[in-house]
């Protein structure tokens, strides 16, 4: 009977390495503009963010990287700090209040408060590869509208070094800024809204 013992222990020995053997799990996350001072001011617009959409492709925890024009590559051991859908999603109203000192940004509804403007983003295409090329359509919806007067296209293609993921998530927060400059550009061209003195 030895000899089943002494297999038992090889055996968890050599589980225990290749487990063991496993990299732990990197994070990574966007950067954003720093915000702006709005010197104690009240803001003269709420503006939410909706959820943003993506390819279902797109929608996990860990990297997806191009790797040819048929393959992808999954990075298992390299992820978002949160949901890719909700880290764009925060990190455009960041980037918005930066560029928006005058209004309040909203991610999800709040009680008491209703938007006056709501941007609605939907990324078409996010590939990555020692280039980040990023595809959204948008759109500004008033308050008390249930369709847009129109949509807008924004294309972005952004460097990523050797497309490393640290390389990535910069390209990527880099692209956000240039998609929040163009939400921005469309949110400053309608005047605010008119609120009385009982709001």
């Amino acid at each position: 009977m030895w000899w089943r013992t002494a297999f038992c222990l090889a055996a968890g020995a050599v589980l225990g390495g290749c487990l063991g053997s496993s990299p732990p799990s990197r994070f990574y996350t966007l950067s954003t503009l720093p915000p702006a001072g709005t010197g104690g001011a009240a803001p003269t617009r709420i503006i939410r963010v909706a959820p943003v959409t993506l390819p279902e492709s797109l929608d996990r925890p860990q990297l997806v990287r191009r790797t040819g024009a048929t393959t992808v590559s999954v990075e298992e051991f390299d992820r978002w700090v949160e949901p890719l859908d909700t880290l764009l999603r925060n990190s455009l109203a960041l980037d918005l209040g930066a560029l928006l000192p005058d209004a309040q940004l909203l991610g999800d509804a709040a009680p008491g408060l209703t938007a006056d403007q709501t941007v609605v983003v939907a990324v078409e295409r996010l590939d990555v590869a020692q280039e980040l090329s990023l595809d959204a359509v948008w759109f500004v919806l008033p308050a008390g509208q249930d369709q847009p007067k129109g949509t807008r296209r924004t294309r972005i293609t952004e460097a990523a070094g050797t497309g490393q993921p640290g390389d990535v998530a910069g390209a990527l927060s880099r692209a956000v800024e240039r998609l929040s400059r163009d939400i921005a550009a469309e949110l400053k061209s309608a005047p605010p809204p008119t609120r009385d003195a009982a709001q």
